[in-house]
């Protein structure tokens, strides 16, 4: 049995563990290899399983995927039954291992994939990468941090340069990512069990942010005054702190602390990409004659992935400068919360699923 698989895949790691369950059932009968896609070595002998076993083009070189005898199974089809079905149906056949079918190097595979590369047109590989860059986790973040910053009443220039370093940050990582220039960091065994609590603790505190923003809601409509907001701090501690802070924490401070938390954030939330874009711009940058065009292409969706991220801070942004004049004008003060809360329990909900079943 070949499997091919992505560390840090949320899917991946599902996959790892049903796989440890029926090797210890079979282990008399079963021999499993495991193929890290990001190798280019094994982009080329999945690009050859793929051509062998007649998989569509749109899903090569995605994982997780297992080949087994003259059969495959493609993400959401991995499940112990599928597979102790096939691994039933193989125990009374004789048959050769997948990686040992494509016995020689197989010429095709790279010119298969520079060709594919060459179809690419710019816009599907931005509509890739805004697939992709929608990320719960890094919304979550970067709202609580303008939230925090509008909370001890930082003005609008420090909240562009946090939220845009936090941005940057994403967008760095990520690339190096793609480039392969942190595989040994990506590679961490511990990073999963850490996704999922850092995923579970903010899932927490987006969920307290919308009751709160809920309550101010309904406290607006009953009173028809913001002095009772519970998502604001008393005027007395709000200068104690602002005060405080200003003294003893530079704007830079923020910015680095941003920087480092986008980097964090990236790491944690690596996931399985939606399209083969990604993998194959990723294997083309490895040949040397190719490797400009493909960092664009690199560039490119790494920008659009990006974009989903830079909308979520330009709309908390809004809202928190708005919801401070609407402390004056008293306006827009319950349009605004409402919204908050809104966006406080979609993420809240996208966390709590991604923490537990991923």
């Amino acid at each position: 049995m070949a499997y091919f698989y992505e560390v840090g895949c949320h899917d991946c790691d599902k996959v790892k563990v049903i796989l440890k369950d029926i090797s210890s059932k079979y282990s008399d009968n079963l021999i499993i290899e495991s193929f890290d896609i990001n190798l280019t070595e094994n982009m080329e002998l999945a690009e050859s399983l793929g051509e062998l076993y007649q998989m569509p083009e749109e899903e090569r070189l995605l994982v997780p995927v297992i080949f087994i005898g003259d059969d495959y199974l493609f993400r959401s089809a991995i499940t112990y039954d599928n597979l102790e079905k096939l691994i039933q149906k193989y125990l009374v056949i004789e048959n050769i291992p997948p990686w040992e079918r494509v016995k020689e190097k197989d010429l095709t595979a790279q010119e298969r994939l520079i060709a594919r590369f060459q179809s690419f047109g710019l816009a599907a590989v931005a509509v890739s990468g805004l697939i992709d860059g929608i990320n719960p986790c890094a919304f979550a973040t970067i709202i609580f941090f303008i939230s925090y910053l509008a909370l001890i009443n930082r003005k609008g220039r420090d909240i562009l340069w946090v939220g845009g370093m936090f941005t940057l940050s994403v967008f760095l990582t990520y690339f190096l990512i793609g480039t392969g220039a942190l595989k040994m960091i990506t590679s961490l065994s511990f990073l999963p069990l850490v996704r999922k609590i850092f995923v579970l603790v903010t899932a927490i505190i987006v969920l307290i942010l919308g009751i709160v923003s809920l309550y101010d809601y309904f406290q607006f409509k009953k009173k028809g005054t913001t002095k009772d907001a519970k998502l604001q701090l008393p005027p007395f501690l709000k200068k104690m702190i602002h005060s405080t802070i200003r003294k003893n924490v530079r704007l830079s401070n923020y910015v680095l602390m941003a920087g480092v938390t986008g980097f964090l954030v990236s790491l944690l939330e690596l996931a399985c990409t939606g399209q083969i874009y990604l993998p194959t711009i990723m294997f083309i940058s490895s040949i040397p004659d190719m490797k400009i065009n493909a960092l664009f292409y690199l560039l490119f969706y790494n920008l659009m992935f990006v974009i989903p991220l830079i909308a979520v801070f330009s709309f908390t942004y809004w809202g928190t400068s708005s919801a401070q004049l609407a402390t004056l004008t008293q306006k827009n003060f319950g349009k605004i919360k409402i919204a908050m809360a809104l966006l406080f329990f979609g993420l809240a909900g996208l966390l709590f699923y991604s923490g537990i079943f991923y």
